[in-house]
């Protein structure tokens, strides 16, 4: 146990050997002596070995994106939304979405000459005119993308 700077080392000390197994190995073999066989890991149709059943062993593959939940999660959502599409998106989105949606509610309230209940019920349309296009042009893009690579 070495002290450096006046403070106690309290790492573990792993001794240089490999420590035994206690439990002597099996006479008869498989399932604790009774004559059973033993079995490996199942190996499931149509995946490698060392894999797990159903995903593939090798590169990890991006799925492609479907452009009707993407509309509905924006739809329902908002700017939230999109970060079903990608997470710079649904970030941009959070951060340009309400200071463009209260400029431009704001300014048809005014040309319209109507209250504050308007800018409120003209937000949301704008809020959905933007999101909307924005889900699908982006899931489109990156299942572009995944298709060429």
């Amino acid at each position: 146990m070495s002290e450096r700077f006046g403070i106690p080392d309290h790492d573990p000390q792993i001794p240089d050997h490999a420590l035994q197994n206690p439990t002597p190995p099996d006479p008869v073999g498989g399932m604790g002596g009774f004559g059973l066989p033993t079995y490996g890991t199942p190996a499931y149709a149509g995946t490698p070995a060392g894999s797990y059943a159903g995903i593939p062993a090798g590169p990890y593959v991006r799925q492609k994106r479907s452009v009707i939940l993407a509309v509905v999660l924006a739809t329902i959502f908002g700017p939230l939304g999109l970060f079903y599409v990608n997470i710079l998106s649904g970030i941009a989105a959070l951060a340009i979405i309400p200071v463009v949606v209260r400029t431009l509610a704001v300014a048809i309230a005014l040309g319209s000459g109507g209250t504050m209940n308007t800018v409120y019920h003209v937000a949301f349309p704008i809020m959905w005119c933007i999101t909307i296009p924005w889900s699908i042009i982006g899931v489109k893009i990156r299942n572009a993308r995944i298709d060429r690579a």
